[in-house]
């Protein structure tokens, strides 16, 4: 059953209902065993009511992506990152990914780049929703006058690297997704040597 365009949805809450299912059909079924009748059934909604919302899967997924994302940066209190210092600037702004990328299991996370890495629309998505997360970090990290000189772009770039390299290691090695508290911490050390050898 396919629609060709989804119907204006006002209602945010069961907006995120349907997503939440998505995510549990995805995860436990893989995401082309997954029909929309069963997230329609994991959600407790008739088949049509999710076509008001989302055009077929591939928009479920893109949604679930903008959801990451989202839940990253709403994390992030901007007026509390300027007054930290650059040690806890890195770690809070990390840890934030880190802990959307590890809920229930790393399973989204497994779902997503089951995808993303053999279609490229899904691919290119997801790697423009972490540019923004990134974008955000640089900036602020530009206007810091202990890194004059640094290229943030670059340091935030490479962040987001370990970030997701600590990720998918934690999903191929089938042994649950990092401590995000503590990875953080490893990548902030890293981030911060990476720094100071620039300067050296």
């Amino acid at each position: 059953m396919k629609r060709t365009s989804p119907r204006p949805a006002d209602d945010p809450q069961r907006r995120a209902a349907i997503l939440q299912a998505a995510q549990v059909r995805f995860a436990q079924d893989g995401f082309h065993r997954t029909t929309m009748r069963a997230v329609a059934r994991q959600a407790g909604l008739a088949e049509g009511t999710l076509y008001h919302h989302f055009r077929g899967k591939d928009d479920l997924l893109l949604g679930l992506f903008s959801a990451l994302g989202e839940q990253a940066q709403a994390s992030l209190d901007p007026a509390a990152l300027a007054t930290m210092n650059l040690r806890a600037f890195l770690h809070t702004f990390l840890a934030a990914p880190l802990t959307a990328l590890a809920q229930d299991d790393a399973a989204l996370f497994r779902v997503i780049m089951s995808e993303a890495l053999i279609r490229r629309d899904l691919g290119q998505a997801f790697a423009a929703g972490l540019a923004q997360t990134a974008g955000l970090g640089a900036q602020a990290l530009a206007a810091r006058p202990e890194l004059r000189g640094v290229d943030t772009a670059e340091l935030i770039r490479l962040g987001m690297a370990l970030v997701l390299g600590f990720t998918l290691d934690g999903a191929l090695n089938h042994a649950g997704p990092p401590d995000a508290q503590a990875t953080a911490s490893r990548i902030t050390d890293a981030l911060l040597a990476w720094v100071a050898g620039g300067r050296a």
